[in-house]
């Protein structure tokens, strides 16, 4: 570990090191050749982020999952760059590695935690403000409302970045928008990583309009290359009611063939839908949500709806039981109960406990319409400024499961626990 992280260190280094020693030699140098400062306004940050993960789940042979990694990450923020009012850039690399490597990938006989070595460059952007519009190019992090259609898969030690063109504006008062095209994408693990031709991007547009304070709507379309087109509308909002903040959500979306293929030979054939509806209250701390959501079958066509660019592990569980599901596309379809419930308190943290029931939307025939259930319990608490503290559970319980292009999964139980401290400066 010690020469990963060495190796990290170089990198970052190399890749910035002036960036850190703003003031010294080296940016003297570049002034005088430039006849201006090089970079200004440099904030560098740190994350150090320990984590222990274990994994039991039941008929598979293997052993249970003993993880304890190391996130490491090492970034740098530069205010402007070359003297240009509103030229921006972030450089950022993560490195992770195990103090205890008893898990897959990194050992075969046992359960798999996706968390594998890896030191990559997280973040290489540079961006552009003029007015109420922001162009940014390069590779970094892409969050869109929740997460559940693209995401930055933050909870796994290595998160998921995509090479963006991209611009983003507010042309009028409650009006925002984001158009991206993506050229690549980097994965939690190498196996997601992809890249396309330019003129085949996989293209991203969302719009928000607030209407009034209690009310937001969303239209969006993600043009997925090689995998789908998606299309969809949203509303949102809170309603504050003498002290009780009620908040609500409704989602819609349509999926039908990517408009270009690009990795692929053809294009993969889809017609599915996809529904979301949320709502909760929240008074003195303590907080309650009830969401249901729908996923559309096959429906005779390649796959059912899917969502391969969010941030998975934030929906439909913790245990990740029905991730590949979420990911590929249930055959069968997927329709989801969560009820969840807790209290926050900044003496004492949070506390939450969530109860989910997994059923398919048409009979697969061969076995029952029930997938499962799980219990999914979380307690956080801010120790200091920069430390904070997360411990979490999740216990699937497994009945008939379901089939995602053709495969079988979410049949047997799954238990998992985290551990895990995370500090930034």
């Amino acid at each position: 570990m010690k020469g990963k992280v060495l190796n990290l260190g170089a990198a970052a280094l190399l890749a910035g090191g002036a960036f850190l020693l703003s003031g010294q030699t080296a940016t003297t140098n570049a002034q005088d050749l430039l006849g201006a400062s090089f970079i200004e306004n440099v904030k560098p940050y740190l994350e150090f982020r320990p984590r222990y993960e274990y994994v039991d789940q039941e008929n598979t042979g293997k052993k249970d999952a003993n993880a304890l990694t190391v996130r490491t990450k090492i970034g740098v923020k530069i205010g402007t760059v070359l003297g240009v009012q509103g030229l921006s850039a972030v450089l950022e690399a993560i490195d992770v590695s195990a103090l205890v490597d008893n898990y897959s990938p990194q050992r075969d006989k046992y359960e798999t935690v996706l968390d594998p070595h890896k030191a990559r460059l997280t973040q290489a952007y540079i961006a552009y403000s003029l007015g109420n519009y922001t162009l940014v190019a390069g590779r970094k992090y892409v969050a869109i409302d929740d997460h559940r259609f693209i995401g930055t898969v933050n909870w796994r030690q290595m998160p998921q970045t995509f090479g963006v063109l991209a611009v983003a504006g507010k042309p009028v008062q409650g009006l925002d928008f984001l158009l991206a095209g993506i050229y690549e994408r980097k994965g939690i693990i190498d196996s997601l990583n992809a890249d396309w031709k330019l003129d085949k991007m996989p293209i991203v547009l969302d719009v928000n309009y607030k209407v009034i304070p209690q009310l937001r709507i969303k239209g969006f379309a993600y043009l997925i290359t090689d995998v789908h087109n998606t299309y969809g509308i949203k509303a949102s909002g809170k309603v504050d009611l003498n002290g009780i903040k009620v908040f609500y959500l409704g989602e819609y979306a349509k999926q039908t063939d990517p408009y270009e293929n690009d990795n692929l030979d053809t294009k993969p054939n889809i017609d599915t839908s996809y529904y979301r509806l949320k709502v909760g209250a929240a008074a003195m701390g303590f907080f309650a949500k009830v969401m249901y959501t729908y996923f559309g079958d096959r429906n005779g066509k390649d796959a059912g709806f899917s969502t391969p660019l969010a941030t998975l592990h934030k929906f439909d569980g913790w245990s990740d039981v029905l991730l590949t599901g979420a990911a590929k596309g249930f055959d069968y379809g997927m329709k989801e109960w969560c009820l969840a419930a807790g209290y926050k308190n900044p003496e004492i943290g949070k506390f939450m406990i969530a109860y989910l029931t997994f059923d398919s939307d048409k009979d697969p025939g061969t076995i029952g319409k029930s997938i499962g259930s799980e219990i999914d319990v979380l307690y956080t608490k801010k120790l200091t400024k920069r430390l904070s503290f997360l411990a979490k559970a999740a216990w699937y319980n497994g009945d008939n499961g379901y089939y995602t292009r053709g495969d079988l999964k979410g049949k047997d139980d799954v238990t998992k626990y985290w551990l895990q401290l995370d500090y930034k400066y």
